[in-house]
């Protein structure tokens, strides 16, 4: 199996070197990285159309990480996400897996997360995919090969629920684990946070080409209780979550579909 591993943090993120090196000394498969050269958290599934892109061979930050082909490319994460699904750095992938990204990506915000976006792009091409995030805890280092060890387990799961239900996301969030093992994995729903309800503008000053724009995230603004059944509470409760997306969901609704009738020509029914 050839996995393309990615993230939103950039190529110089430690995250996505241990990711790589676990899925690797798990036998998964031949592992590939392809990393934007430049942090592009929150890039969401955004991808910049050019008709070239520079790409170089990076080199690994460690010798653990030796003979594991990674490439930064000056683009976004679907941006590394197409170039490793046509075969311009590396065999086609099989299997894409995004992160381990610094800080979760729960809720409804994995709309705005760069690191679900390439995920999300994968199962667009219908591959199966993953995004991995950790929390990370104050000012503590990140326990970034817990993390990657947890995503490599969950692989062989990932892969058979997609051969039999088609393209799947599994969207994973790890909590801080102070050294110990986290109590299980659990499946979950996204819950109902969006960050910007605890998103605060700390000031706005003029300047010569407009404003200035200062904004930070207020810890009184945050959930204090979160359901268990649901990514955020899954993760403060001490469990990995794993949360299934996919790509493009349908759901019919009549009013809808009357309401809609009624803005055509002549109010009638599209016959």
């Amino acid at each position: 199996m050839n996995i393309l591993v990615t993230n939103d943090d950039g190529i110089e993120s430690e995250g996505i070197w241990e990711l790589a090196l676990a899925l690797r000394e798990a036998g998964l498969g031949t592992v590939t990285i392809v990393a934007p050269l430049e942090e592009h958290s929150g890039a969401a599934m955004s991808f910049l159309y050019r008709p070239a892109y520079e790409a170089t061979s990076a080199a690994p930050p460690d010798p653990r990480f030796g003979g594991i082909d990674a490439y930064a490319l000056a683009s976004t994460p679907v941006g590394c996400v197409s170039a490793g699904v046509l075969g311009a750095l590396g065999p086609r992938p099989d299997l894409v897996v995004s992160g381990v990204n610094r800080g979760l990506n729960t809720g409804v915000s994995v709309m705005l997360s760069g690191t679900v976006g390439a995920a999300m792009a994968a199962a667009c091409w219908g591959l199966p995919a993953m995004a991995v995030s950790l929390r990370v805890h104050g000012g503590e280092e990140p326990e970034w090969r817990a993390a990657a060890e947890a995503a490599a387990r969950l692989v062989p799961a990932l892969v058979a629920e997609a051969r039999r239900e088609g393209p799947l996301v599994l969207n994973v969030n790890v909590p801080h684990l102070a050294g110990s093992p986290p109590r299980g994995y659990r499946q979950t729903q996204l819950s109902t946070f969006f960050y910007g309800e605890a998103l605060v503008l700390e000031g706005a000053e003029r300047t010569e080409r407009g404003h200035s724009l200062r904004y930070a995230l207020d810890p009184a603004r945050l959930p204090r209780e979160v359901d268990e059944a649901t990514d955020d509470g899954a993760v403060r409760a001490r469990y990995v979550s794993v949360t299934p997306l996919r790509p493009l969901t349908s759901h019919e609704r009549p009013g809808l579909d009357e309401a809609l009738g009624g803005l055509l020509p002549g109010g009638g029914a599209d016959g």
